[in-house]
């Protein structure tokens, strides 16, 4: 079963022809990929058949398939016909992250069902550390190449390969100090390339299961893999979760795949978000814009909450909260933008130069400097999820409140009006961003509101004072009256896409005359075609270009719906719709130029964005049509009555 709209407002799967020169040479367009997980990792799964990406055992581990980055050195696991072109045809197992893959020639048709075990007995979460791959031929006898060839450590290690009686076959390399080992779990016999570390392998009319399990195959006592069961577990676990979800706008199919990409991105044991599973997909083709985005932002990992509470999922929202907590607790001034998912501090920089990069597009970068950036919007943006956390919790915050709330609230006091690097990680000249200053005023008016909740009265008066401060120099000196609009920085006539987001956390409302000025500036001088938006279109002392960034896209949506321009709204959200790739799923950006996809893949902020604006838009076309038969759109985090 595909997740197919009736009305087609998306790109819904359907079969394409596939050669396999291309296959064997060529790099895939960024679209051209299928996500797998089970929340501590992910995979990607390529409409050929390959799986051109995985890290194990962890979203943030070096990769053992990274052919998407160096498509000769990265390392894959093939499964393709050897036909000279075959059709493709890749759809999900209904609203699951169990991922199909089907082939077909004139005389036969093959699918592969690739998921990773993910499920729960009783409340605790069960992963097995394994990809199950299930080759089921539906009708006639076509040749199949299975191809294995790990790369361990970003593809700097060729592992050895050797057979182990009766279980599969061993990858290894290092010594017993710095083993690395991946198993392949199957009763065929391959070809071996035990140097080289390939296994290679033709079968036709077969059904086979194929299992690659971190760790080696001498772990194992028995071979069998338990594929039915865990298929079975892993189906009901995806069909029970979004299940719970309770929207039924117009967009539902693409919101439930939506939700279900963002479950993948949540590191289950510490329910860390990640901002995508991927490192140094480029924002443009031949550029050097590619970043590792493979850790936890503050960011936009509350903004992904908005997504999740917009949805009925508290559940995933607390979570994130309690721990993001944990890692700040005692320590709010000492905040940091971005941390690993185990709470690491330390993700320096390092450029892995032996990669050729996606479609050549070096250097190839593993952690990220923004970790030592100065943000200013970090503590308006916790704030902001722990006042949510205050509202939609059972939990007593006076303590919080002490130990945190206070200590966030001394560094937005000393910080403020002091230059950042703003949400878009400049690596250049620090600046007053408006966008950093609008999340200072929320820092304060959230505090202000969990003070008063608490009775802490000279709190109250304290934090108002300090928010009201903060707004009056927001509106002398971010707006520009020759633009009629707010502008990026201060003294700067240039604009940013972020201050699309003040509606959202309710420094203005959308209809007010200063944010339809924005609105009308923002589309006149940062918009590409028909509802593409550029971030900005200054310098920030990086070479080259990027593309359009599909989030401000679909802040634009939220807010034309704020501001009653509905048909506009629903009329570019339908075109933004139609850009998600065969599976709906998106990426960073696109390119304005060819449609393409671009940056790292999928986004968690752009479905993010999508979801949230998805729910704005489809409350206020019930509202204008008549209808309230659907359910109440739940207050997001960052609204606030």
């Amino acid at each position: 079963m595909s997740t197919r709209r009736d009305d087609e407002q998306w790109n819904a799967p359907q079969w394409r022809t596939v050669s396999r020169d291309a296959v064997l040479h060529n790099y895939k367009q960024i679209s051209d990929y299928g996500l797998i997980g089970d929340q501590m990792t992910c995979a990607l799964v390529g409409i050929d058949g390959s799986i051109d990406w995985l890290c194990y055992p962890r979203f943030d581990s070096a990769s053992v398939f990274a052919a998407v980055l160096d498509i000769n050195k990265g390392g894959n696991f093939r499964i393709t016909p050897t036909a000279e072109s075959f059709d493709s045809y890749q759809h999900y197992d209904g609203y699951t992250n169990i991922l199909i893959t089907e082939f077909r020639t004139n005389s036969a048709h093959v699918s592969i069902t690739d998921f990773m075990p993910c499920f729960k007995v009783e409340r605790s979460m069960v992963t097995s550390a394994e990809i199950h791959r299930r080759i089921k031929n539906i009708s006639g006898s076509m040749e199949l190449e299975v191809s294995l060839a790990p790369r361990f450590n970003y593809g700097m290690l060729v592992p050895k390969v050797k057979s182990v009686k009766d279980l599969g076959y061993t990858f290894y390399s290092g010594d017993n100090s710095s083993r690395q080992e991946m198993a392949l779990l199957t009763d065929l016999e391959f070809d071996a390339d035990g140097e080289k570390g390939i296994l290679n392998r033709r079968i036709a009319g077969q059904d086979v299961d194929l299992v690659i399990r971190y760790g080696g195959a001498r772990e194992h006592t028995i071979r069998a893999t338990f594929t039915d069961i865990k298929l079975r577990e892993t189906r009901e676990y995806w069909a029970n979760w979004i299940s719970k979800c309770n929207y039924n706008g117009l967009w539902r199919d693409q919101v439930l795949r939506s939700a279900l990409t963002l479950k993948l991105l949540i590191y289950s044991p510490t329910g860390a978000i990640i901002a995508a599973p991927t490192t140094s997909l480029p924002e443009s083709i031949h550029g050097v814009r590619n970043w590792d985005y493979r850790y936890s932002w503050i960011r936009d990992s509350s903004f992904v909450l908005w997504a999740f509470h917009a949805l009925g999922y508290t559940e995933e929202a607390l979570d994130y909260l309690d721990w993001i907590l944990s890692m700040f607790y005692l320590c709010g001034g000492n905040l940091q933008v971005m941390i690993g998912i185990l709470g690491e501090r330390d993700l320096s920089e390092i450029i892995l130069d032996h990669l050729e990069g996606y479609m050549q597009s070096a250097p190839v970068r593993t952690g990220n400097a923004a970790w030592r950036q100065f943000q200013l919007d970090v503590y308006g943006i916790l704030l902001d999820a722990m006042y949510f956390g205050q509202k939609h919790g059972d939990k007593e915050y006076t303590k919080v409140y002490n130990h945190l709330v206070r200590q966030i609230m001394s560094g937005v006091e000393r910080d403020w009006k002091k230059p950042d690097c703003g949400i878009w990680e400049v690596r250049g000249e620090m600046k007053h961003f408006v966008y950093s200053k609008v999340w200072c005023w929320v820092a304060a008016d959230r505090a202000r509101r969990i003070a008063k909740s608490l009775g802490i009265d000279e709190d109250v008066l304290r934090w108002k004072k300090l928010a009201d401060e903060i707004r009056s120099e927001i509106l002398k000196k971010g707006w520009s009256d020759s633009l009629n609009s707010f502008v990026r920085s201060y003294d700067s006539s240039d604009l940013d896409s972020a201050n699309l987001l003040m509606p959202q956390v309710k420094f203005l409302n959308a209809s007010d005359p200063k944010m339809v000025g924005t609105l009308d500036a923002t589309m006149k001088r940062l918009m590409m075609g028909e509802g593409y938006l550029y971030r900005y279109l200054s310098e920030d002392g990086l070479p080259g270009r990027e593309g359009t960034f599909l989030i401000c896209s679909f802040w634009l949506v939220s807010c034309l719906a704020g501001a009653g321009q509905v048909d506009d709204a629903k009329k570019m959200m339908d075109l933004l719709c139609s850009r998600a790739n065969h599976l709906g799923l998106f990426s960073e950006e696109l390119d304005p130029e060819n449609n393409a996809q671009l940056g790292n893949f999928p986004q968690a902020f752009t479905h993010m964005g999508f979801i949230t604006a998805a729910v704005s838009l489809d409350s206020v076309l019930s509202e204008k049509s008549g209808h309230h038969e659907r359910p109440a759109k739940k207050e997001l985090i960052g609204k606030v009555s």
